[in-house]
């Protein structure tokens, strides 16, 4: 009965048209399409609570009910649409009716702060239709209907205003990783400008890996927040202390906890010197616990494409030349596409080893699966793979039709250490008819 009620209201107690353009232009004036470069402070009243959220320093800060740093791209979507916000229709220009449109009981208050002024937008219902919710702004006679977007601010907490980031550091100016784990440790350190892994597995490091991981941790971003709370290690099951350094040896130390596989788990991290740990996702854990490998460089091949003259190919099944005479390729005498042989050089320049192993037994006895000689023009070496015998111990998983692959040992001139690769990656290397033309 009260919907049909608020609903005559709506259809039959609206404004004169010419006094509602009148009364738009104000409040648009106020509030809407007002340069969102100029507001300085926001005041946001929820069910969650109240917030306050200044400008200092060109930055966005929650002050109230704690000091933090807000959440960059959530302001600005909030200043969108405090800007871009729409009236869609003057319902009423009598301010005691607002109980009528729970407007004594709102769903939420937005106080915006410019030019030394602050206005008041109170938002109450939805209206019967759904298409608005009502509101007004405090200083102007109108309850007026809102559009939803706008009233999308109701739902604002703490949780969505704040900064969602953990970790503070500059991924630039780091120059020594280390991850510590219970029974092993990483260390990585950029030395003359190259990044080399120190240990356990001396050699030089990939850069790319290492800064995708320094920004894959600079981005994590909280499920949730435990505000004044420093974990206690001894709570959980394993914990993985990564440490970062720059030249000077400032040191940021993060501890990541293990709390389980379950919905509301995954894990606790802390950057120590920080008022609050959060929680984030199993997957977090899994990247960081990886093994030296992972950073090291393996990249199996690293000839220049302008001094390949001749690839020999050869395995258990087939072998094959690809020559090149002239500007022209051929395989084993034969007219080769040269595109296609373009497009096997990039393979062998983008194929890097699955692993690193840290063999100390010798592997110099074991057959041959595959060999790839890279050569000049003048018959010299450039680069030779030898994959060698399957590893039984490394099995990597099945395939629908529950075909199980393996690593293989494999030894190439371009990294100093026994490595391994994936079958997955061996049934890429192609048979002779794929060059023919």
């Amino acid at each position: 009965m009260l919907s049909v009620v608020i609903g005559i209201v709506y259809f039959f107690h609206v404004v004169p048209s010419e006094k509602e353009n009148k009364i738009r232009e104000e409040l648009s004036r106020r509030f809407f399409r007002i340069n969102k470069s100029q507001i300085e402070f926001l005041r946001i009243q929820t069910f969650k609570g109240t917030f306050n959220i200044k400008m200092k320093n060109g930055e966005w800060h929650i002050t109230l009910p704690r000091r933090l740093p807000a959440d960059s791209e959530v302001i600005n979507s909030l200043l969108n649409v405090i800007t871009d916000g729409k009236i869609v229709k003057i319902i009423s220009t009598d301010i005691k009716r607002r109980p009528e449109f729970a407007l004594d009981a709102p769903i939420a208050v937005l106080n915006i702060g410019y030019e030394g002024k602050i206005d008041e937008l109170t938002i109450g219902s939805q209206n019967p239709s759904k298409t608005g919710y009502y509101a007004f702004v405090k200083g102007i006679n109108a309850i007026f209907l809102l559009d939803e977007e706008t009233a999308k601010i109701s739902s604002l907490g703490l949780y969505e205003l704040r900064e969602k980031s953990l970790f503070s550091f500059k991924p630039d100016i780091i120059n020594s990783i280390r991850i510590i784990k219970k029974d092993s440790r990483i260390t990585l350190k950029k030395q003359e400008n190259t990044w080399r892994v120190l240990s356990p597995l001396y050699g030089k490091a990939d850069s790319d890996e290492i800064l995708e991981f320094l920004d894959e941790l600079l981005n994590q971003r909280a499920i949730e927040f435990y505000d004044d709370l420093i974990p206690d290690i001894t709570q959980f099951s394993d914990t993985i202390k990564i440490q970062l350094s720059d030249k000077i040896n400032e040191l940021i130390e993060i501890d990541v906890h293990y709390l389980g596989t379950g919905a509301n788990e995954g894990t606790i991290a802390y950057q120590k010197g920080e008022k609050y740990a959060g929680r984030l996702t199993r997957d977090f854990w899994l990247f960081i616990d990886r093994e030296a490998s992972d950073f090291r460089y393996r990249n199996l091949f690293d000839f220049k494409e302008e001094k390949v003259g001749r690839i020999k190919v050869t395995s258990n099944t087939a072998s094959y030349v690809i020559a090149k005479k002239g500007n022209s390729w051929y395989v084993d005498g034969d007219n080769a596409n040269g595109e296609r042989v373009t497009a096997f050089m990039w393979l062998l320049k983008d194929w890097k080893a699955d692993k690193i192993m840290d063999v100390t037994s010798s592997i110099e006895k074991q057959k041959n699966t595959l060999e790839i000689v890279v050569e000049d023009g003048q018959d010299n070496t450039l680069e030779r793979l030898i994959v060698l015998e399957k590893i039984e111990s490394e099995s990597i998983g099945f395939n629908r039709d529950k075909q199980e692959f393996f690593l293989y040992y494999a030894i190439t001139d371009n990294l100093k250490n026994v490595c391994a690769v994936s079958d997955l990656e061996l049934i890429k290397i192609p048979d002779k008819e794929y060059f023919m033309q």
